[in-house]
């Protein structure tokens, strides 16, 4: 046939190959080791023959194999799709969902390529590498899952973990979290065709609720879904927690919260309470708090690309033997302001609100000359700024210069220590270990808060004089 002549094949780099899905996704969950088989479909959209020079799999060990056209994936070469013609491609994934998660994580994803007159394309393909409990679906990515119960209260007490895909709404419900809950989130960009974002986000309603209840040494972990070591501490994996306007009360207790954009954005009139909560390796801030009340105590909040703590529009906060440990940031440790801009950039349209805040026994810390930074667009307005700080180590610099807050340590940061970076305070900054060293500045430093006895581990503090952060010093 004339059609195979080598003259007859389109061979313009402009000329491809159209696929039936982008991503081909395979939802069955194994309890055991296992074979399930999809296929997709490749289409020839020219009224000339087109030639795939290779079809491959991206990686080298792969939990996939394919059969293109009755071609196996051995020899997929020089594969002849007829003008305005399609083939198939069957696709086996085989799990074993008892291999570590280092071998088979929870989502395993790969790429089938595909060489077509110079260029390479490709189509996603995404099974489920561990027996666990998915929200909604693997292929909920982009989407809104709606958690509902009515006014109700739902408890996540499968010995599974939970793996989140997209975005959860808690919505008219109180979700509870039992002490050793894993919780996993998968974050993949996403775009409502306007924005292209982080999709990984656990979100609130206005009757939403977050019960979040670890113990001692059985922590509840919320956490990006990636487990190998080279992810263990590697920020911006899901997008976070956000507690949305008029929502809560929200707490979370003896819970680790990591790997994320932002640890917890507490929306407005919403009311969070941590205890012994940790805030770690996040992109964008800590925690965020837009015209709330946040009541934190014995919480850990570091290794932050954004401020520790952004404290926005006003709001009633107590913060009491928290330690924010702002290294390799440019930014403050805390940010405290009285206003809210509602159209960026200009701001010619801003909201206020009164700020009350109170820190006791607190270590707002890190590398910069001033770790604090306040912001009262009211310039000195009675009544819209008010903040006080007790047995507090606070690094800051220019905050207090003439113009600004002259008098910070003589008048609102009572019984506070001003510390340079020479002076001993953690066990090691560069290991990412916020114990206290057994010189530190803090030991001894504090004074005593009614109804706070023990540190984030669980270790007594001294009646009298405890140390100052979320950790007491324990001799080893």
């Amino acid at each position: 046939m004339s059609a195979c002549d080598k003259d007859d094949f389109i061979e313009s780099e402009d000329a491809g190959i159209e696929f039936s899905i982008d991503t081909l996704r395979f939802d069955t969950v194994f309890t055991e080791r296992g074979t399930v088989t999809r296929y997709f479909k490749v289409f020839n959209p020219h009224s000339r023959p087109i030639r795939v020079q290779n079809a491959r799999l991206a990686g080298e060990n792969s939990f996939f194999r394919f059969n293109f056209d009755g071609y196996d994936q051995s020899n997929a070469q020089e594969v002849v799709i007829w003008p305005e013609d399609s083939t198939y491609i069957f696709v086996e994934a085989t799990i074993d969902p008892d291999q570590p998660l280092s071998s088979s994580p929870f989502i395993i994803s790969e790429r089938l390529l595909f060489d077509v007159n110079g260029n390479t394309q490709s189509v996603v393909l995404e099974a489920y590498g561990q027996n666990a409990v998915y929200l909604p679906s693997v292929d909920a990515g982009g989407s809104i899952y709606l958690l509902s119960c009515n006014g109700g209260t739902v408890f996540w007490d499968d010995p599974k973990p939970y793996v989140i895909f997209g975005i959860m709404v808690v919505d008219d419900c109180t979700l509870v979290w039992p002490a050793g809950s894993r919780i996993y989130v998968h974050g993949g960009i996403a775009t409502d065709g306007q924005v292209v974002y982080n999709d990984g986000l656990i979100f609130t309603g206005p009757n939403g609720r977050i019960r979040s209840e670890g113990e001692q040494g059985n922590p509840v972990v919320v956490q990006g879904d990636r487990l190998e070591p080279g992810f263990a501490d590697v920020a911006g994996q899901w997008s976070g927690i956000r507690l949305g306007a008029a929502s809560g009360p929200h707490s979370f207790t003896n819970t680790i919260i990591k790997n994320s954009i932002i640890g917890i954005r507490a929306d407005s009139a919403t009311l969070l309470n941590l205890d012994n909560t940790r805030i770690l390796n996040t992109t964008g801030p800590g925690l965020v708090g837009l015209h709330n009340r946040i009541n934190a105590k014995n919480t850990l909040i570091a290794n932050n690309g954004g401020h520790s703590i952004q404290l926005s529009y006003g709001g009633n906060h107590r913060f009491d033997f928290v330690t924010l440990a702002n290294y390799g940031n440019q930014l403050e440790a805390l940010r405290m302001d009285n206003a809210f801009c509602y159209d960026p950039p200009d701001c010619n349209s801003i909201g206020l609100n009164p700020l009350n805040v109170t820190f006791t026994n607190s270590i707002i810390g890190g590398n910069g000359r001033d770790e604090i930074r306040i912001v009262d667009v009211t310039n000195g307005q009675p009544g819209f700024m008010n903040f006080s700080f007790d047995h507090c180590l606070v690094r800051v610099f220019d905050l207090l210069r003439a113009q600004a807050y002259p008098d910070f340590l003589e008048t609102v940061c009572s019984s506070c220590y001003n510390y340079q970076l020479f002076e001993p305070l953690f066990v090691s900054v560069s290991e990412r270990d916020f114990r206290l060293d057994s010189l530190s500045i803090a030991i001894d430093a504090g004074v005593s808060v009614p109804g706070i006895s023990t540190d984030i581990e669980g270790n007594l503090r001294s009646p009298s004089t405890p140390d100052i952060g979320c950790f007491e010093y324990v001799e080893e």
